[in-house]
């Protein structure tokens, strides 16, 4: 766990739950929402089609009655045959005349192809429906539409002709009826024409929307209800044990971190005393022989490696912890390559590997921590010198961005490179290959270039690598010329100790 990001507080992660309890809930109801304006249409469409049905039933039903009253309407008592001029479509029309007249909204006519009258005349809807019978379609077609702007059912069902309908419309063609048209050669079966009604929808469509209102209503008081509780479970089961175990473990974490910076930091004392033993034993005038020598060599080498461990382990573990604050201050960023190559050349004269600097002359003055660029630098090239054969060479260039506010660090090297599966997970904590055969780098902690990164990002800047397997790698960390000062708080030790 990285301890510089801080475990959620218990006020946090009930946020966190009330905004994603909210996102579904409010998922919730717009699904809730379309699904019931579907139901609604559905629900109007139904209603409104079941009562068109129905009127058309007694439609039929008045229809069928004078059709089959023909004869007793016709025939006097003595049993002679007298056309009243009462028949079935006289009977229909006037019976939607008065329905018509008598209802609000509400129109009942009968319509027809060829029209005998200008009252049969089909409109639009009309026309649809009788080429829809016509075609051999279902007996009945129906639209929603509108009517002075109100919702309203246009309704047909066919009319077909029977047998006492032969009477007025059968055969022959072109003579003419009891009634005085003439006759169309009509035969039992053919479509005679069609009921319309249009059926006003508004009652429906108020009773819908006020069903919608109180299921949108009941939806949001079960939604509310289930949020809260559910909110509650969580805060109760889930918020306050996750927030006592981060506790515990950010505390674990911390003492691991501060144990681990004491013991290095109580190591790096007689490590650097033994450098300082090697150096005054290299200065004396003693004679030694050349076993000797190596010997000490080897042990100044492999001292050198180890405080440089322990250093960037120190470093680590307060930048974890959140408390390696940044020294900004006017830095000459010749004096921190300087100081790195004082550090890295007999390394790489140790080595046999060309080592070489670059500063481009139209880098101002920084305003920086140069003791973080330092480190930077001497961990990249220390690198690079581990993963360098003999022969090879490794080059450090500054340069300036061309926007002037930014400056780019580039350690090049001439060794094997790194696969790409490495290469993305080059900048974890203890991340790491073994050195190449040859090299006279000794394996790291694996810790160098991550903390790298996180000086690199302490500084506002970035760090990447392009690397070739076989040829080399570019490790560029691109830092502002000026950072800012937040992060130069007090941490509680002493600076000469970084």
């Amino acid at each position: 766990m990285d301890a510089t990001r801080k475990p959620p507080s218990l006020r946090t992660l009930s946020l966190r739950v009330a905004v994603v309890i909210a996102v579904i809930v409010g998922a919730a109801g717009a699904v809730y929402l379309v699904w019931c304006d579907g139901a609604e249409q559905c629900e109007v469409e139904t209603k409104v089609l079941a009562e068109a049905r129905t009127l058309n039933k007694q439609m039929t039903a008045a229809w069928d009655y004078i059709d089959d009253a023909q004869t007793a309407i016709n025939t006097d008592k003595d049993g002679s045959y007298d056309f009243k001029n009462v028949y079935c479509a006289v009977a229909g029309k006037g019976i939607a005349r008065r329905f018509t007249q008598t209802s609000d909204g509400y129109v009942i006519r009968y319509v027809r192809e060829n029209p005998r009258t200008g009252t049969d005349a089909p409109d639009g809807f009309e026309q649809r429906a009788l080429n829809h019978f016509t075609v051999g379609g279902s007996t009945e077609y129906y639209e929603m539409s509108e009517t002075n702007g109100a919702p309203v059912l246009r309704y047909s069902s066919v009319l077909t002709v029977r047998n006492n309908c032969l009477e007025c419309h059968g055969g022959p063609a072109g003579e003419k009826d009891v009634t005085g048209f003439i006759k169309e050669g009509m035969e039992i079966g053919d479509v005679a024409g069609a009921v319309s009604m249009v059926i006003p929808m508004g009652s429906y469509v108020r009773e819908a929307a006020a069903d919608k209102v109180r299921s949108v209503a009941f939806f949001v008081l079960l939604a509310l209800t289930i949020a809260v509780s559910l909110s509650l479970v969580l805060r109760r089961w889930v918020a306050v044990p996750l927030e006592a175990a981060n506790e515990q473990l950010a505390s674990e974490n911390e003492e691991q971190s501060n144990f681990l910076a004491l013991m290095s930091h109580e190591l790096r004392t007689p490590l650097s005393s033994i450098i300082a033993f090697t150096d005054i034993w290299e200065k004396s005038d003693r004679v030694r022989d050349a076993e000797e020598e190596r010997l000490v060599g080897k042990i100044k080498e492999s001292s050198s490696v180890l405080l440089a461990m322990v250093n960037n382990t120190i470093d680590v573990a307060r930048l974890e912890a959140g408390r390696l604050s940044l020294q900004i201050d006017e830095v000459d960023l010749v004096d921190v390559i300087g100081a790195v190559f004082a550090v890295a050349d007999p390394l790489a004269l140790q080595q046999g590997v060309a080592l070489s600097k670059s500063v481009d002359p139209a880098i101002p003055v920084m305003r920086t921590d140069g003791e973080a660029l330092r480190k930077v630098l001497l961990n990249l090239v220390s690198n690079a010198l581990k993963f360098t054969e003999p022969g090879g060479s490794v080059a450090v260039a500054a340069q300036l961005d061309p926007e002037g506010n930014r400056v780019r660090l580039v350690v090049a090297d001439t060794g094997r490179g790194i696969a790409p599966e490495d290469a993305v997970r080059i900048f974890e904590k203890f991340a790491r290959a073994a050195p190449c055969e040859g090299c006279g780098g000794t394996p790291g902690s694996g810790l160098g270039l991550y903390l790298v990164k996180g000086l690199v990002e302490r500084l506002g800047g970035e760090v990447s690598v392009a690397s070739t397997v076989g040829e080399g790698s570019v490790f560029t960390a691109i830092v502002p010329l000026v950072v800012g000062e937040e992060g130069r708080e007090d941490d509680g030790e002493d600076s000469a100790c970084r």
